[in-house]
């Protein structure tokens, strides 16, 4: 009988096959597993865990038991992604993820004879392509929420907030052009069937216990309205700036962040390079009742994170999101195309401490919104 060498690097039973000459239909045996009877309380626990909306829905989707663990009201916090501009009449929207760089498909037969003006706080504003229809839809649980008319030609969404599990006190704000030359906003409160309209408004603007925040274009000086009795409760200063001679030509948000109103201005030609982008941030602080409200400068903002679409914006906190550092704007910078009549954007992210901007793995896009989902039924 002749000496067999095996390679000590390998396993002695690859020379001798014919011991197991079935070990590959032990596999194909083994009963596949019945996900169906998985314990309820780890489901539960499971289903909080989902940073992504879209984890969660394919969890939601293998059976009733998992649909039934997975209960939207104790969703966690979500990473905002981008939507990409849809055609008029698009059944699906394109949806880009900051966590994997990946481009997601969403299916929303609703949106057949729709077109998506903007997007808040989940919600997206539609309007009907033949009939002076307007809705709030969120394009993840299909729910749909009816606007009166808003007698405004191009509306553009400033805040929407429709959410009482995280709020009481939420309404909808819009600002366009108004069927004469001039321009104006209006709110809405839920149960209302007409909208409030503030002459001469902008669409930097936002809600805020209460309270209705709009801020004039060029000399960034700040109206404070009271909701419930449709009065002007304040009117603010414009903040001092470092840069008194870009400020009327500042870009302006104003963000509810962290439970407290701040403003982000842009300052610069739009079409600056990105090097150049310089961004500005304020808080307002709403004083005693002898001093009216002011605005401080402030140098950075915290664990806060930043999402800056053309005429609204949003904050999340970076403690919920491992990966994500705090202190940073996401925003859509304007690119020179060349053309008069070719808008290009790019995604970028900046630094507020260290001042520098960088753009994201992304291709540039004609036009777009960040995007926050939500899990909200209205």
């Amino acid at each position: 009988m002749g000496l067999c060498i095996v390679n000590q690097n390998q396993s002695p039973f690859l020379h001798f096959p014919s011991l197991f000459p079935h070990r590959h239909r032990f596999r194909q045996r083994i009963p596949p597993m019945d996900w169906s009877t998985f314990p309820p309380e780890l489901l539960h626990l499971l289903s909080t865990k989902f940073s992504s909306i879209s984890d969660l829905i394919h969890f939601r989707a293998v059976c009733k038991t998992w649909l039934a663990s997975a209960s939207v009201s104790d969703l966690p916090p979500q990473i905002p992604c981008f939507l990409l501009e849809p055609e008029p009449g698009a059944t699906s929207l394109k949806f880009y993820s900051l966590t994997s760089g990946k481009t997601h498909t969403v299916t929303v037969p609703t949106c057949h004879d729709q077109t998506v003006l903007d997007s808040s706080n989940g919600y997206l504003l539609m309007r009907h392509l033949t009939n002076p229809d307007f809705s709030l839809l969120n394009p993840v649980t299909n729910s749909k929420v009816s606007l009166p008319f808003p007698q405004i030609r191009k509306p553009r969404l400033v805040w929407a907030c429709l959410d009482p599990v995280q709020t009481d006190d939420y309404a909808v704000c819009i600002f366009g052009n108004a069927w004469t030359p001039n321009k104006f906003s209006a709110f809405l409160r839920p149960g209302e069937v007409k909208w409030t309209a503030i002459n001469k408004g902008s669409h930097w603007s936002c809600y805020y216990k209460g309270m209705y925040l709009d801020l004039t274009t060029f000399s960034k000086s700040l109206a404070i309205y009271d909701v419930a009795t449709k009065t002007l409760r304040d009117a603010v200063l414009p903040p001092h700036s470092e840069e008194p001679i870009s400020l009327k030509a500042a870009f302006a948000y104003l963000v509810v962040s962290d439970g407290q109103v701040i403003l982000v201005l842009q300052h610069g030609n739009k079409l600056l390079p990105l090097h150049q982008c310089r961004f500005e941030i304020h808080r307002l602080e709403f004083g005693s009742d002898e001093k009216k409200p002011f605005w401080v400068k402030v140098s950075n903002i915290g664990n806060q994170i930043l999402f800056l679409n053309l005429v609204n914006g949003f904050s999340i906190s970076a403690s919920c999101f491992e990966g994500f550092k705090g202190n940073f704007i996401y925003f859509m910078k304007e690119e020179d195309t060349g053309s008069d009549n070719r808008i290009s954007y790019v995604l970028a992210r900046y630094d507020i401490e260290a001042g520098t901007a960088e753009v994201l793995p992304f291709p540039p896009v004609t036009c777009g919104m960040w995007f926050l989902p939500s899990m909200w039924y209205a």
